[in-house]
């Protein structure tokens, strides 16, 4: 009889035992839960919009800022990338087109890398209302495209509405400190992800 007891109370022992591990380990996946949505995830990808167009950037290694300024194209800087690009319209082509834009402003976009870099970690986007009319990239990049390396406005995407160049990313130099291209590094999340609204 004793006996008997004595399992009886070893299994409700056991199963008290059994019930609070139990109990810990919930309580511990849930708190490294809690803790892993604390921190940020690198992998987090996170579409933005606006008026113009779309984006998508990993929070973690991305910051954006936004700056407007003055349309400062000049008739001479487009006769000389179009030359360098083997297009020939004389000066009067480009002074014409100079003036469809005038007034305008660029937005220009600014993709930082959060991280350590051998270069400004800078990949930028501008924005320009299509005043030409522009109904396809070749058109918009006859008049507008770079055939030198380092520019900072090659045309990328035209709609009805809006012009968009991205900028490039330098000449890849590596100086030897281990630190990776943040330019290179914005660009691949970027780019890719580009629409025009």
């Amino acid at each position: 009889m004793k006996e008997g007891k004595n399992k009886i109370n070893l299994i409700i022992i056991a199963a008290i035992i059994i019930a609070i591990g139990g109990i810990y380990v919930w309580q511990t996946n849930k708190s490294q839960e809690r803790e892993k949505n604390n921190q940020p995830n690198v992998e987090t990808e996170k579409t933005e919009k606006n008026d113009s167009f779309s984006y998508s950037i990993i929070n973690s290694l991305v910051s954006v800022s936004k700056d407007e300024v003055p349309f400062n194209f000049t008739a001479n800087q487009l006769k000389v990338s179009a030359d360098e690009c083997g297009v020939n319209n004389d000066s009067s082509y480009f002074e014409k087109l100079i003036s469809k834009f005038d007034g305008s402003s660029k937005i220009v976009y600014n993709f930082k890398y959060k991280g350590g870099s051998q270069d400004d970690g800078v990949f930028k986007v501008t924005i320009l209302q299509n005043k030409a009319g522009y109904t396809s990239i070749d058109q918009f990049k006859k008049d507008f495209d770079i055939c030198s390396a380092g520019g900072e406005a090659y045309p990328k995407l035209v709609n009805k509405d809006w012009l968009l160049f991205t900028s490039s990313c330098g000449s890849g130099f590596d100086d030897g400190s281990g630190r990776v291209h943040g330019c290179d590094e914005v660009q691949k999340i970027i780019e890719p992800s580009l629409k025009l609204n």
